[in-house]
Order: C-alpha cells, then structure tokens, then sequence
C-alpha cells in the first residue's frame, strides 16, 4: 500500500510540473491563467506557486493591465536563469556540469578520480570540491545554484543516500550524500546512474508524454533505470533494475557473483580486456579495453573486436528481453558516454529480438546522448531543491 506522504509528495510534483509546463509554453501568466491552462483548483495553483517561487524557479513578473478590478500578479518561469550542479561519476572520470532548469547544459568541468589506493574518502572530497567549483562559477555569472545532484555507478539507499559499494572507488555501505550535505551546506540528492538517465528521458527526453519506460546505461557494466506509472521504481531495496546480475548461463549457478553479477561481468572493462587478450588482442593504451574501444576496433576491421562486439550486442539484447518481458514498457532507452555507438546498436538490438519476445518496444538512444546522466540528475537535484 502506498505511503500517504510519499503520494502526497508525488501529488505536489505533478502538480507543480504542470505549472511549470503552462509557463513555459506560455509566458507570464497570473495564478488564474495558470488554473485555466492546467484545470488545476485555484488553491492548488497557489500552493504549487508559492514553492516554485520561494524555490527560485518561478519569478513575479509584475502586474497585468487592469481592466477596472485590481491588476493580477503575473509569474514567469526563470529556468534559464536557475541552475544545479550535477556530477557523473566514472571510474574513469568524474564529469561535472551546470545543468539549467530546461534541461541545457551550460558549463562542464571534468576531473580524474583519486581512485581506492590513495583513500576511499579522497574521491568524496574531489566530488564536493567540483560542486564547489561549479557553485562558484554559477554565483558569478549571476545565476544561483539551487543544489547538486550526483549520479554514481552503485545501488543507492536510505535518507543518508548511502551507496553499498563501487568497484574501484573503495566505497562500502558509505553514506555518500550526507557526506556531501555536510561539506557543502546545499542540498544534495545522489542517485543511480542508469536511473538517473531514465528519470531524465522521462522528464525531458525520448520518453515525454509516456508514463513507462527502461533506461539502460552501458558504461563499466551495464544497468537499468525503471519508470512505471510516472516515476521511478526502486524496488524493496533500491537494487530494481540492477541487470548486471541477471544469469546468463546454466553453469552461472555454480559461481558466485558478489561486487559485479554474471552478465555484468561479460560487458565490464576487465572482462572485455581479460577475453581480448586471451584472443590475441591488446587494448590500444596498454590499459583496459571498454566496450567503446571494442566497437570502434570493430569499425576498423579487427576480426576480435568484432566477436567481442556480437557478443556485446548479445549480451544487450538479453537484457533488454529480460526487462520487457516482465515490465512490457512502452519505450526502451540505451545511453552511454558514446551516444554515436548507441544511435548504431539500436537497429542490431531490435534485430536480435524479432521474433523471440512476444512485442519489440520502441527502442531509442538517450536523446540528451553523453550528457543524459546529467541532466537527469539535474532534474532530480531541482526537484529536491524545490
């Protein structure tokens, strides 16, 4: 049964996106329009007005003429002219961006992480000191930051929004948003990557006007963020969508998976690397071979890469099956840090899956491609903020 404050919570949001939603398309408005546009009551509208204007989003915009009677107050939207840090996390990079309400990034900062040999907490304060950073530059070009949002390759749980772990970051049942709130004093929501890029395309991507959806984000592994009736589905634990520790074979009973799952462990960049070698095949750096690298490989001819790549593109398309056939959502998104790859395994994942699942979704690349995670992470830290 659901919690009576959390409906009320999602009850407020609808609201107030659909009042955000009226001024957008149409310019200053009084509270009266806005109830006439929306066909929400005029004590709804005052409500839902009152938050986004103390929250910043919302700005008077004087009176309208009068017409005998005394003039209304007009509202106007100030997205453009509001802004939220938000921060993906890789292992990799840690990519920083000021995000404005509309969904436009506006200014990036990018920083190599202090993996787990230096510290485990050394991250964490790299993350709070670009936040910082972005902080700052927004101040100064004149547009206030209303809070930060951070997307994290990790299962994230509880009002501290603690995170169970992260491969390479040292990072175990570690409270990573209380952490930040404390060094930042501004609020702060840290979520999920892949859920983060759903909640995104939902808001302000491929999935507008749809109420379900599955967002895969493929990176170091791969993840899933679920949308059904609106709004995120986490399940008991916050480990909904968490794919990559889908079987993918009979002999997978007879292992056990703890820090990455069995098919994450087919797509991740040490197993990627690990069968590349094996085959006679090394990365190009001498580093580690992302799937990013396989497919580009591939591109150029490589008869490995371009096994690794089938594979790769196997392995997807098990697990998008896996997610529409028991959730049957109405639009399937695939997003990475290389959207033009996921613009091209779009036609091979569907390819894959005629015939073999009852009904093919829509399936689409993340329309907001390298930068999806942030702005759906952006749109969550306004939504916190507000």
């Amino acid at each position: 049964m659901p919690n009576a404050a959390g409906v009320g919570r999602a009850s407020a949001r609808a609201n107030a996106d659909a009042v955000l939603d009226a001024l957008r398309t149409g310019g200053a408005l009084s509270r009266q329009q806005i109830s006439q546009r929306t066909g929400l009551s005029a004590a709804t509208v005052s409500r839902a007005t009152a938050a986004l204007v103390e929250s910043g989003i919302v700005v008077p915009f004087g009176r309208s003429p009068s017409s005998g009677g005394r003039p209304a107050e007009l509202l106007r939207y100030a997205g453009g002219s509001r802004v939220v840090a938000a921060v993906q996390i890789g292992v990799r990079r840690i990519e920083g961006a000021l995000v404005d309400l509309d969904g436009n990034v506006t200014v990036r900062r990018t920083i190599v992480p202090v993996l787990a040999r230096s510290g485990s907490q050394e991250w964490v304060r790299q993350v709070a000191g670009l936040v910082d950073q972005l902080a700052r530059t927004a101040a100064t070009a004149g547009t206030p930051c209303l809070g930060a949002g951070v997307a994290v390759p990790a299962v994230v749980h509880g009002a501290d929004d603690r995170i169970d772990a992260m491969i390479g970051f040292g990072a175990h049942d570690l409270p990573l948003g209380r952490l930040l709130r404390d060094q930042l004093r501004m609020p702060v929501v840290v979520e999920n990557d892949a859920n983060a890029l759903a909640y995104g395309e939902l808001k302000e991507g491929e999935a507008s006007g749809l109420s379900s959806l599955v967002g895969l984000f493929i990176d170091n592994g791969i993840g899933a963020g679920i949308i059904t009736g609106g709004a995120l589905h986490k399940g008991a634990h916050g480990e909904a969508g968490e794919i990559g520790y889908l079987l993918v074979e009979r002999s997978s009973l007879g292992q056990s998976f703890s820090d990455r799952g069995d098919l994450e462990d087919h797509i991740g960049y040490d197993a990627l690397t690990r069968r590349a070698r094996e085959r006679g095949l090394q990365p190009p750096d001498g580093g580690q071979l992302t799937a990013g690298d396989v497919f580009r490989l591939a591109a150029a001819g490589n008869p490995v890469a371009r096994d690794l790549a089938e594979e790769i593109l196997d392995i997807t398309a098990m697990a998008v099956a896996a997610m529409v056939i028991v959730l049957d959502p109405q639009l399937v998104v695939i997003g990475s840090t290389e959207p033009a790859r996921d613009s091209a395994m779009v036609p091979d994942v569907q390819r894959r899956l005629q015939g073999r699942i009852i009904h093919v979704p829509r399936i689409a690349a993340a329309h907001h491609g390298a930068d999806a995670v942030l702005v759906g992470v952006g749109r969550l830290a306004a939504e916190r903020a507000g």
